[in-house]
């Protein structure tokens, strides 16, 4: 009958373990209703609820089907986050965890929850009317002249590299610096070489605009 009693009494022990382990664990619980908003061709706005109190998130993302921990990482003291500088037509995913205040745990990692960047902004027009400057004086041996329409008040930015370079690992050239108002000039060039140019307008806050182009020039001897 003793033996019977302390089965028992070790039965109900680890119970209450079990149920004190779980109620610790709730008290963390990883947050919910992940979703994007703000869709563009390189930003988005992440955003999801917490369902505790709690004063920072951890956030993980990369390109889709990415191993956890080996992500972008990021913090926020809020219940979202912007993303920018993500490359056009592109599936990316994220995960968020969260920090409990009083417990100092922190919760399992919610998510995925995967996106496709758009190809263009529909916040930002693109340029129109990019080509080099019709000009005797346009392209030199170290320097090409373009110009292009559709400005924003934002301003533009140039990217250019060696003819058949992939977009994203050509050098950029912002607004102010040798750039204004639809007209640029690219220089330190080498001679009798072949580049290939792209324009793209900035509207800062809603992000850029497609790159469009190429234009291809030479320069001269």
């Amino acid at each position: 009958m003793k033996k019977i009693a302390t089965i028992i009494a070790i039965s109900l022990l680890a119970f209450s373990c079990v149920e004190d382990d779980t109620s610790s664990n709730n008290l963390c619980q990883k947050p919910v209703g992940l979703e994007i908003y703000g869709l563009t061709n390189t930003t988005v706005t992440l955003n999801w609820q917490s369902p505790v109190e709690t004063s920072s998130f951890d956030i993980m993302y990369g390109s889709f089907g990415f191993a956890l921990g080996e992500g972008i990482a990021a913090t926020s003291t809020q219940s979202s986050y912007n993303l920018s500088g993500l490359t056009p037509l592109t599936h990316y995913e994220y995960y968020v965890n969260l920090s409990c205040d009083e417990s100092n745990n922190f919760s399992d990692w919610a998510g995925p929850f995967d996106f496709t960047t758009l190809d263009s902004n529909p916040f930002c027009e693109d340029p129109t009317d990019f080509q080099i400057r019709n000009s005797n004086n346009a392209i030199g041996s170290d320097f090409i002249d373009l110009i292009w329409a559709n400005v924003d008040n934002d301003g533009s930015q140039l990217q250019y590299g060696l003819q058949g370079f992939a977009l994203g690992n050509g050098t950029i050239q912002s607004e102010g610096d040798n750039i204004n108002n639809g007209f640029g000039t690219v220089e330190n060039l080498d001679s009798s070489t072949v580049y290939d140019f792209y324009v793209r307008n900035n509207c800062q806050e809603n992000g850029f605009s497609a790159w469009i182009g190429p234009v291809t020039a030479t320069t001269t001897q």
